[in-house]
């Protein structure tokens, strides 16, 4: 959403924007100047959207409220559901998540548009709930802050120079264990030239099932665990890994895909509509339940371009891409 905020005032100067924040230490110290902000109370956020946004449209005479994933109660507004995958996946969250997830469709009739992320998205949200149709999808681009981080080599690789990667929360759908099966299986990947796993299992899904020898790969240096990391850290694993494996079940929209291509790195994706969306044509698409395809793709990874050197710039004009869609679910006359 920063990002958004901020390609929105770069964009569209006119516009008076107001951003909503839970608490003083929400706003990001590089809000820019000109966008005022306004605190919310009420937490957690499907109940601050429902309940707050409205009546702080109502004091501030604001147009519409944008919001995310929940609705508010009432008041005109937009919604950007980030996935519906709850619905059709419940095995995947738990019985807490599920209960707070539960509102967000039933809000989203109260909407005056639903937007998502991925045209594979719409159609999902499209074809479990009739009555939200037609649903936009603005796409999305890499975190800016991302983009433009200054490359830090994490301290556990300093001994490493040839590694694949795998990033994404620890989480059911995530995959991990063919990502790993499929790893440990090629002849690329072996102590000294690991699978590096990046991400936590914090905040969303049920914990994902490892290999029962997962602690023999660890101690051999198959695999690495990094938990979670800096920007910096990140975009140097993208900018030297060999390749990308991103096998998960399902997805919204797939950002470790859209940063892998972002920065150059080759992705090994599993085979599903939206990562065909967000990969492209120069990904390398297998079977999420194959282990030995993974193998397969690992050892048969393109070398990468030395060249291929994007910059913050692009990411910057991506997102003012995106706010454009948006806001013409807003206003389609003024944004054109």
């Amino acid at each position: 959403m920063k990002n958004i905020v901020k390609a929105w005032a770069t964009e569209h100067p006119y516009d008076e924007l107001m951003v909503a924040v839970r608490g003083r230490h929400g706003i990001p110290a590089d809000m820019p100047p000109e966008i005022e902000t306004v605190r919310t109370l009420l937490a957690p956020q499907a109940i601050s959207n429902a309940l707050e946004l409205g009546l702080l449209q109502w004091r501030h005479r604001a147009d519409i409220v944008v919001a995310h994933n929940y609705t508010p109660a009432f008041g005109k507004s937009v919604v950007f559901v980030h996935d519906l995958m709850f619905e059709e996946h419940p095995e995947w969250f738990t019985r807490r998540e599920l209960a707070y997830f539960w509102p967000m469709s039933a809000l989203a009739r109260r909407a005056r548009s639903v937007v998502t992320s991925s045209a594979t998205e719409a159609k999902r949200i499209e074809r479990l709930h009739p009555k939200v149709s037609p649903v936009t999808a603005t796409g999305l681009s890499i975190s800016i802050d991302l983009a433009g981080a200054l490359e830090e080599k994490p301290s556990a690789l300093k001994h490493v120079s040839d590694f694949v990667l795998a990033v994404g929360r620890l989480t059911a759908r995530k995959n991990l264990a063919t990502v790993i099966a499929g790893a440990v299986m090629s002849r690329s990947v072996e102590p000294g030239r690991p699978l590096v796993v990046v991400g936590s299992d914090e905040y969303s899904g049920r914990a994902a099932e490892l290999p029962a020898d997962i602690r023999q790969h660890v101690e051999q240096g198959r695999v690495l665990f990094l938990g979670r990391v800096s920007d910096g850290e990140l975009k140097w694993m993208y900018r030297n890994t060999r390749g990308l494996l991103f096998l998960t079940l399902d997805e919204g929209f797939g950002l470790p895909a859209a940063e892998a291509s972002y920065f150059g790195a080759p992705s090994i994706l599993a085979d599903i509509a939206v990562l065909r969306e967000v990969g492209g044509i120069h990904s390398t698409y297998v079977s999420p339940a194959s282990a030995a395809e993974v193998a397969s793709a690992i050892d048969a990874l393109p070398g990468r371009d030395p060249e291929h050197d994007p910059g913050p710039i692009l990411a910057s004009q991506a997102w003012r891409e995106v706010t454009v869609r948006l806001r013409e679910t807003i206003a389609p006359s003024a944004a054109t």
